[in-house]
């Protein structure tokens, strides 16, 4: 019984890993340079805001709640 335990915690946690490195190749993000004052142009966000405002500069999945990122 302690096997079963054992293994159905530890496939639990090897699917939850690669589901998380999947949806982190699937977007890429944009961040703002504000040593020079220049700021670069994102497009795609987060319908439900769940990393407060976080953009994209492709289409993909939110690494958070997973729905399609839309454009801005």
């Amino acid at each position: 019984m302690k096997k079963l335990i054992i293994f159905i915690f530890l496939f639990s946690f090897y699917a939850a890993a690669c589901n998380s490195s999947n949806t982190q190749k699937n977007t890429t993000e944009v961040k703002s340079d504000t040593t020079n004052s220049r700021i670069v142009a994102a497009d795609y966000q987060c319908p439900m805001d769940c990393e407060s405002g976080k953009t994209y500069a492709d289409t993909g999945k939110c690494p958070v709640c997973e729905m399609d990122l839309e454009k801005k």
